[in-house]
């Protein structure tokens, strides 16, 4: 496996993530752009993740036993999730479909979607107090741009590297300093 970065590649991602800063500029203060930023980026990184994870479970579940219903399939998968996978996340919601729905009830859905993780995942959620953050941005009419932003942006391992993924975290807390 060569350790060579894109490096063009991964700073126009810098760039498209750093472009969040400049939606939270005149409602957040520039120190607490990364209190935003940065846990939205690790969760749509769990999220790819899981939706990776989901569909090779999928896949396997299927060619074992084809008389399944998707339903049924779907019920198994996430049985195996919860009690197989290294996180998973009980709801049904993934940014996306956290967007798309009823913007009125965008923050409640939202904080559903966050609540859903286990506990590992959730102990990362709370160090970063992302519960409040995301009050805040819900009352400065920005929690719906930022889940526009993320909903499908490619940070998943089959996308970028871990080492990859580094370099993107590094340059963008350069940028927050």
């Amino acid at each position: 496996m060569s350790l060579a970065l894109n490096k063009p590649k991964l700073d126009n991602l810098a760039e498209e993530i750093w472009k969040s800063a400049e939606r939270l500029r005149g409602k957040f203060k520039a120190y607490e752009y990364q209190n935003v930023i940065l846990p939205i980026i690790v969760i749509r990184r769990l999220e790819c993740v899981l939706i990776q994870w989901r569909e090779e479970k999928t896949v396997e579940v299927r060619a074992n036993r084809p008389t399944l219903t998707d339903k049924e399939l779907a019920r198994l998968v996430k049985g195996l999730e919860t009690n197989t996978a290294p996180f998973s996340n009980r709801t049904d919601w993934t940014l996306r479909r956290v967007y798309e729905e009823d913007h009125t009830l965008l923050e409640e859905n939202f904080r559903a979607y966050i609540g859903g993780f286990s506990k590992n995942v959730d102990d990362i959620i709370e160090h970063f107090n992302y519960r409040a953050t995301i009050g805040q941005m819900a009352k400065h009419n920005r929690l719906a741009p930022i889940l526009n932003q993320y909903k499908e942006m490619a940070l998943g391992p089959d996308q970028l590297s871990p080492l990859e993924m580094g370099y993107i975290y590094e340059e963008l807390l350069r940028r927050f300093s």
